[in-house]
């Protein structure tokens, strides 16, 4: 495998080449269809589709795993290998971000320049922090000034620059995302093509999106006493998106390429294999094949107390049991064989529970696996969750309750749950001592990461909710527990405080770049807690 550097190097010298030979022979003949340069509204569409499906999903496929969402079913074969933290050097995200997304991004933010549309300035920066973050959030230290800027020669050995380096060219970049949404100056819509998939040429969602980001890496720094402001949090979200339905999120489509379905439900490993028509047949690997029980236990238990009480959007969300109807997930690590997972009380669940219809599938199971269902980046929902964590942290112990409300109730709106439905489930909450539990941090953060588990399914950024609190069974209730089949060549198998904090960084950057990159030994990476990590 190439550098990444080199790669995109090899890219830029052959459309020079190609467009030097334009050039030289094709001047008499220039084809108006077949155009040297795409503009900056045909390119829209590849920042925002690569930044979900190349990016976005890439950091999500096996932290899906790690974050105890899906069970494989077999414990054989490398689909196990995400759940017991077995992460190696073969781990894509970095490839995926710097070669096959973010190029898109700085050629968006050069166009929007060259041609005088500041607001595809903005959206390249604001999807181009977005993908800094996803790609720092898992590995830390990254390549930032020195990557690729659509102007100067490539850099083929870039050096990285530390977290919190990074975290500010973060804000930086949505800083000047803003004003460039501000500007009254724009020449060309950034849906002149259809190519904003995401707010449809919308620049006061667009504008919303960027603070919607910025209050999350802000809210990121819980850990750093001296830079972690809830009135700078406060201040993003009260700018950031304010009602149901505007939420940045890529939409999916039906009845046409494979690829233009969720990978959940079909691409990312979710097809039946050719001659196989038994998804209980071993023959049939999925990348997932069930919901944990952890998951169900989220969904069926209320925060703090662990009192039972079915959340609403469970039948949204997974399929019971085919044999019995029940809602019921595997244990993680532990593959169908494994049986049931913790129950919410932390005591062991069912281990005779080995037969694949006892558990309802992981993928075409409801709003976050189907074929149409829409991977998001951020949401209303998330924003108001974060400002119930920020004002919680202030002492703000009812403005964070009516947050954490408007939050819930977002996205059980989303997931198409009754208003009925909605009423008996916060009623529930409110006789189980809600607005005391409000009055006590642990307590009012269990009630959010909670909520922000659900309503953020399948996105990395609850690993890094799971992290900032220390992985706290606390928070999340005594069903937490590390997976079986741990790896234990790296993890203390009697250590159970003992979680992963970090990513490896790929191969190719290990061998061409070895100055920059360090230790990247898995013992060092997955250890060590990044810099945001670390009180």
């Amino acid at each position: 495998m190439i550098n990444i550097y080199k790669g995109i190097t090899y890219l830029v010298l052959g459309t020079v080449l190609l467009n030097t030979s334009c050039k030289k022979y094709l001047d008499v003949n220039k084809d108006p269809n077949n155009p040297s340069k795409i503009s900056a509204a045909s390119r829209l569409v590849g920042a925002i589709t690569t930044s979900n499906g190349s990016a976005l999903w890439r950091g999500s496929r096996e932290v899906t795993g790690l974050t105890q969402y899906g069970v494989t079913k077999l414990t054989t074969g490398a689909n196990l290998n995400a759940e017991t933290w077995r992460f190696t050097s073969a781990y894509f995200l970095w490839q995926n971000a710097y070669v096959f997304t973010m190029p898109n991004c700085v050629d968006l933010i050069i166009l929007g320049e060259e041609e005088g549309s500041p607001h595809f300035i903005g959206a390249g920066k604001t999807l181009l922090a977005m993908n800094f973050g996803l790609l720092t959030d898992q590995y830390g230290s990254i390549v930032v000034d020195d990557f690729y800027d659509g102007k100067s020669q490539l850099n083929l050995n870039p050096r990285m620059q530390d977290q919190e380096t990074v975290y500010k060219r973060i804000d930086k970049l949505l800083d000047e995302a803003i004003v460039a949404f501000n500007s009254t100056s724009n020449k060309t819509a950034l849906n002149a093509n259809g190519g904003d998939i995401l707010f449809q040429g919308d620049i006061s969602k667009w504008k919303r999106f960027a603070w919607a980001l910025k209050a999350r890496y802000l809210n990121h720094l819980s850990k750093k006493a001296t830079l972690y402001s809830p009135a700078k949090i406060i201040e993003a979200c009260n700018n950031a998106f304010n009602t149901d339905g505007m939420d940045a999120e890529f939409p999916y489509l039906s009845g046409g390429m494979e690829t233009d379905q969720n990978p959940w439900f079909s691409w990312g490993g979710f097809v039946l294999p050719a001659g196989v028509t038994d998804p209980n047949s071993n023959l049939f690997n999925p990348r997932y094949f069930a919901w944990s029980q952890f998951f169900v236990n989220m969904l069926t238990t209320l925060p703090v107390t662990n009192t039972n009480f079915a959340d609403p959007r469970i039948s949204k969300i997974m399929k019971p049991a085919l044999s019995d109807g029940q809602y019921r997930g595997l244990i993680s690590g532990g593959g169908l064989v494994g049986g049931q997972g913790t129950l919410a009380n932390g005591q062991p669940g069912d281990s005779k529970k080995t037969n694949g219809n006892d558990y309802g599938r992981f993928s075409n199971s409801g709003f976050y696996t189907s074929e149409k269902s829409p991977i998001p980046f951020i949401t209303y929902s998330e924003v108001k969750l974060i400002e119930a964590e920020a004002k919680l942290r202030s002492n703000d112990f009812t403005g964070a309750s009516l947050a954490y409300e408007a939050g819930v109730k977002a996205n059980m709106r989303k997931l198409g749950v009754s208003q009925s439905d909605i009423n008996v489930y916060w009623l529930a909450q409110l006789a189980d001592g809600l607005n005391a539990h409000f009055g006590n941090l642990t307590q009012g953060l269990s009630h959010i990461m909670r909520q922000k588990y659900i309503t953020l399914c399948l996105n990395p950024e609850t690993w890094v909710d799971m992290r900032r609190t220390d992985f706290s069974q606390a928070i999340y209730g005594p069903s937490l527990v590390r997976p079986l089949n741990l790896n234990t060549v790296i993890f203390d198998a009697n250590n159970p405080t003992q979680w992963i904090r970090g990513m490896v960084y790929e191969g190719n950057e290990q061998t061409r770049n070895p100055a920059a990159v360090g230790d990247n030994s898995e013992k060092f990476r997955l250890l060590t807690p990044l810099w945001w990590d670390k009180n």
